[in-house]
């Protein structure tokens, strides 16, 4: 048995292992770790019969299964429980594996080797018995896995049957070694895969690798291989193990997707630009628009008296409105087009930038903004602004009627609820600033439709304006890698809240 093909391939085993003959079934080999577990020096097992290690109960049951086995030189046995008697006389539950071994080397059956395993625990695998244990390894292999195990001393591939499918080889072959498994490989992905395995023998660290493989039917497809390197006690490398995987399609479905947003970003874009130029070339004639009409109002003012005069003054608010609306677009478009870097911004000092802007507004509306410290956070300053300036005028423009405005800017952290609930990456820290104010509100179906372009609760005549002020909100945030939403209810008062990173 010294040497011989059983033996080395035993010797690779990560657990208990053992080989008996077929036809005395006396113990030929056992590793150190079957002395370690039931007491017998492995010298001392030499020879012995298995058969009289194990409980009387379960040898009709072994009989049994090694008959199953017939001429199979293939892993075909499920795990069993049974009890062996340790040289202290203690009978042992161990959970056994059992396949036909070629002993000697001649291709024929002349032995069977087990594997076992004291705590089924041990056996890090998600399954409970071995019934389930086969339902998961069937569906494992459905989905397109495979594991296999290479033994280097005498360089011997075994497959399971998700590899044989996946290489589109013919199952009934059985002589696979390392070379034969290196020559599917795509030619270009060849020499980075040998040096990804290399490196993991020198290292004996886990291998992680996508590669492409033509397979048996020249099909070329990706696969994704986890391996991991098994040493002896000596700290020698004597067997690969891992899975493989067929990512073919996955990655299909991913460079399809990946060439639709590169369509929808180029379209988005070409729309933005579309809008940009629009926008600004309709101001010139909006421009000239207004201006011959307030000369017509101030020059021809007594002849067009009555109807005349309300008609120019319909027409050039309508310009105004229409001014609005475009300056509006004009904003939207700019905020990704924008070539302004993110840095280091003061949100309180931004908020007095902004009460700076709207001080006259603020007067004749006897509007009391309150804040606290704000964080600083990695933004572009400009949009920042915009975006404050957006929600204050917002909270002074929807007032109730005789109830100066009262708007309180408070800043938290984001705690770690919200932070899944929004689906944003744990990865990052993020600051949870919050606008409330006293204003009329809205009811809490329209919560997400105010952040629409041009959707408007109200009308032009009772609140004027573009309604483009919290889509602006809400593309900013965007921009800047966060969130922004609404909570009210009708006449209590809206509150708007905004998430931004800490860093981008």
């Amino acid at each position: 048995m010294e040497g011989t093909l059983a033996e080395r391939i035993a010797m690779g085993g990560p657990g208990i292992t053992m080989v008996i003959g077929a036809e005395d079934h006396n113990i030929l080999f056992a590793n150190k770790l079957f002395s370690t577990h039931l007491g017998y020096d492995v010298a001392e097992a030499r020879g012995m019969n298995f058969f009289d290690l194990l409980d009387p109960y379960e040898c009709d049951r072994l009989y049994r299964q090694l008959a199953a086995i017939g001429g199979d030189l293939q892993l075909t046995q499920d795990f069993v429980v049974y009890r062996l008697r340790t040289s202290s006389g203690e009978m042992k539950p161990f959970y056994v594996y059992v396949s036909g071994a070629d002993v000697y080397g001649t291709g024929t059956l002349s032995g069977y080797q087990f594997f076992m395993i004291p705590d089924r625990n041990g056996w890090n695998m998600p399954y409970t018995s071995a019934d389930t244990k086969a339902l998961f390894l069937r569906h494992f292999e459905a989905e397109g896995y495979g594991t296999f195990e290479w033994i280097m001393d005498v360089d011997k591939v075994f497959w399971s049957s998700g590899v044989y499918r996946i290489y589109e080889v013919d199952p009934d072959v059985r002589d696979i070694t390392h070379n034969f498994v290196r020559r599917f490989v795509h030619p270009q992905d060849r020499e980075r895969v040998i040096g990804v395995t290399r490196d993991a023998m020198g290292e004996y660290k886990d291998v992680d690798i996508e590669f492409r493989i033509i397979t048996a039917r020249n099909t070329i497809k990706i696969i994704h291989s986890l391996g991991r390197i098994i040493k002896d006690s000596d700290g020698k490398p004597v067997k690969y193990i891992g899975s493989v995987r067929d990512v073919s399609g996955q990655r299909a479905i991913e460079e399809h997707l990946k060439s639709k947003m590169e369509e929808l970003r180029r379209s988005n874009s070409e729309l933005e630009d579309f809008a940009y130029a629009a926008s600004h070339d309709l101001q010139e004639p909006l421009r000239k628009i207004t201006t011959f009409g307030d000369r017509l109002l101030e020059k021809y003012k007594d002849v067009l008296a009555g109807e005349g005069e309300m008609y120019l003054s319909r027409m050039n608010a309508s310009a105004e409105n229409m001014r609005l609306l475009i300056n509006g677009l004009l904003d939207f478009s700019r905020i990704t087009q924008t070539q302004a870097p993110f840095a280091q911004v003061s949100l309180s000092l931004v908020i007095k930038q902004v009460m700076t802007d709207l001080e006259l507004k603020i007067e004749e509306t006897g509007t009391v903004i309150e804040f606290g410290v704000l964080p600083v956070v990695d933004a572009v300053a400009t949009h920042m602004k915009q975006l404050f300036t957006n929600l204050i005028s917002n909270a002074m423009k929807f007032q109730k009627p005789g109830v100066p405005p009262v708007i309180r800017i408070s800043s938290q952290p984001l705690d770690e609820d919200e932070l899944q609930l929004q689906g944003l990456p744990a990865r990052k820290n993020y600051h949870k600033v919050t606008v409330v104010d006293n204003g009329i509100g809205f009811e809490a179906q329209y919560a997400n439709r105010i952040f629409q372009v041009f959707q408007r609760l109200h009308g032009k005549s009772e609140y004027p304006g573009s309604g483009v002020g919290l889509a602006i909100c809400k593309k900013i945030m965007e921009h800047h890698k966060g969130v922004i939403y609404a909570e009210s209810s009708k006449g209590t008062g809206a509150r708007f809240i905004i998430i931004i990173p800490d860093r981008q």
